[in-house]
């Protein structure tokens, strides 16, 4: 979990409550994930050609927890974590300040069968990018059994609300979008010429931000094995 540590008023949740779903949204179990304290995360930047700016911070709190579940035959399983709210500078959505955040998992029921690992990204993005320069991240993932990964931009997941930021349980699927402010929207999260695009095969992000500001955007990453879906994974940043 990142968070921000000049702008952002939300401490980190000790414990942070994870739920466990079935596809209608019925809840299995609930995770109590104590906190395991934090870290800076190195400031960086999509090119030497800049300074960096001043006033920014990034947190990082890695939660970790060992949970066996039943295999469920239908629908597959749910990780989620939900928390609010998002900074009131962010410019790609309506009232950020109430808008939260869902970050789930899907493990369909193909995936309970195998022995299956989840795709791993293999580096942050940078907490700069610099407006009117070029942007290529290797937003790729590495996955141990050798299974096929495809990459899109998406719509990020709203969550939680400003009167009850830090749900337990969290709540169960289906989950709604951010409210993208137009032009923009998962496909396009920011202001960019050429715009922001994601290869689907390689993970390369790329595009050239032309408005500087702070922007949500989400990357998932799907995962299959002999042409048939086992992971989704998504990630908001």
């Amino acid at each position: 979990v990142y968070r921000d540590c000049i702008n952002g008023q939300a401490p980190y949740d000790n414990p942070a409550s994870v739920g466990i779903f079935d596809q209608n949204g019925t809840l299995l179990d609930t995770l109590a994930m104590i906190f395991p304290g934090s870290a800076l995360v190195p400031p960086t930047i999509n090119t030497p050609c800049y300074t960096p700016p001043t006033g920014v911070c990034v947190e990082e709190a890695v939660y970790t927890e060992i949970k066996v579940m039943p295999a469920i035959p239908a629908g597959g399983l749910y990780l989620t974590y939900q928390r609010c709210c998002r900074n009131n500078s962010i410019l790609n959505l309506v009232n950020p300040g109430g808008v939260g955040s869902t970050y789930s998992i899907i493990i369909p029921p193909a995936a309970q069968a195998i022995c299956n690992n989840s795709p791993r990204y293999n580096n942050f993005p940078p907490i700069y990018i610099c407006q009117g320069a070029p942007l290529i991240f290797d937003h790729s993932a590495s996955e141990p059994d050798g299974d096929s990964l495809v990459y899109s931009l998406c719509d990020p997941y709203d969550g939680a609300t400003s009167s009850a930021p830090q749900p337990v349980p969290p709540a169960g699927p289906p989950y709604a979008f951010v409210p993208f402010n137009s032009p923009y929207s998962g496909s396009y999260p920011m202001s960019s010429n050429p715009a922001m695009s994601i290869d689907p095969q390689t993970g390369l992000l790329t595009g050239t931000p032309n408005l500087a500001g702070q922007w949500v955007v989400g990357v998932c990453c799907s995962e299959y094995r002999n042409g048939v879906l086992i992971c989704v994974n998504k990630r908001d940043f």
